[in-house]
């Protein structure tokens, strides 16, 4: 993924000028993953360039740049690092626009690396993608491999609006595992990994994988259950969602962020809103727990993992057959 997303950057560079590059350590170094690993070199240090430890800062000249004319990409070092940052992002990047009466655009990108996986301490490894949702005039972006990686990063560049590009750190070295897209990807356009009839994943990002892992456990178990990766967060793509929701009437929401007032609370009501009465039982959630992100030595009772998953595929599966049977299975 780290290749896709250099690579994306580097095309974006080539084929238009007013794509700068900025943020901590972007330059010489190429950034803390080595995604931006040799820009500065190809392109000068006035189109890729080291920054001040300020992400108010960072975030604010950025916005300047976009007003005058260029295309700013912005790396952000960790997710928690962004919340600095947040203010300039919610009151300016998100509503110039709208307060100029439409006559400022900001295209800009925020990269930020999200989610745990890696080992790291807790300001580190937030998911934090649920604050940018939440947050009108921004476009939120999260791939789920270097398949996608490159296509929705030069997307998001050549958008007109301001994207958050969230990128799962746990998934930067993963390697390519089938066909690399080389043409942009839409925003909005969500995938089908593949389609279930008996129970439907929905997740995006870095839980992606780990839900088709847990797909195919349980196909060992006869069950056809269908992933939906949304890879846009905002806006999301309503006519894939909603029509595999529809196809097995059972869905799970698997996020790593935490659950309360989060992207698969709003995805749990777009579904039981738009397809209730092909619904055959409620709407599942798994999600980080509602605690601060734990220490290392925790992280892995804090995320999202198969058996948590096929714990509600199979309460979605078997209970409606059990409760009708005359068990007690609790719905």
């Amino acid at each position: 993924m780290v290749q896709e997303l250099n690579r994306a950057l580097h095309d974006e560079m080539s084929a238009d000028r007013s794509v700068v590059v900025l943020g901590e350590d972007v330059g010489i170094l190429g950034g803390v993953f080595r995604v931006t690993d040799g820009l500065t070199r190809e392109f000068g240090d006035n189109r890729c360039f080291d920054t001040p430890v300020s992400e108010a800062g960072i975030i604010g000249m950025a916005v300047g740049m976009a007003i005058y004319g260029l295309r700013p990409v912005v790396e952000m070092q960790f997710d928690a690092f962004a919340y600095p940052a947040f203010e300039q992002i919610v009151s300016h990047v998100a509503k110039l626009r709208h307060r100029s009466r439409g006559r400022i655009d900001i295209p800009m990108v925020i990269r930020i690396p999200i989610g745990g996986g890696v080992g790291a301490v807790e300001q580190h490894s937030d998911s934090s993608e649920s604050y940018y949702s939440h947050t009108p005039g921004l476009r939120v972006v999260a791939p789920s491999c270097a398949e996608d990686a490159y296509g929705l990063l030069r997307s998001s560049i050549q958008c007109g609006d301001p994207v958050v590009f969230l990128e799962p750190k746990r998934l930067y070295y993963t390697r390519l595992g089938g066909h690399n897209k080389d043409d942009e990807i839409p925003l909005g356009a969500a995938a089908i990994k593949r389609s279930g009839r008996d129970v439907t994943l929905v997740s995006y990002g870095p839980s992606v994988s780990t839900c088709l892992a847990a797909a195919n456990v349980a196909a060992e178990d006869g069950l056809d259950v269908g992933v939906v990766d949304l890879r846009s967060l905002v806006p999301i793509d309503d006519k894939v969602l909603l029509s595999e929701a529809r196809l097995s009437g059972k869905v799970v929401v698997v996020t790593e962020s935490h659950g309360y007032a989060s992207v698969a609370s709003e995805i749990s009501a777009r579904i039981s809103e738009r397809c209730f009465k092909y619904l055959k039982a409620p709407v599942q959630r798994v999600t980080g727990f509602d605690v601060p992100f734990p220490p290392p030595a925790l992280e892995k009772r804090f995320l999202p993992d198969i058996d948590r998953i096929l714990d509600r595929v199979d309460f979605l599966a078997y209970g409606q057959a059990a409760k009708t049977a005359g068990d007690s299975v609790d719905l």
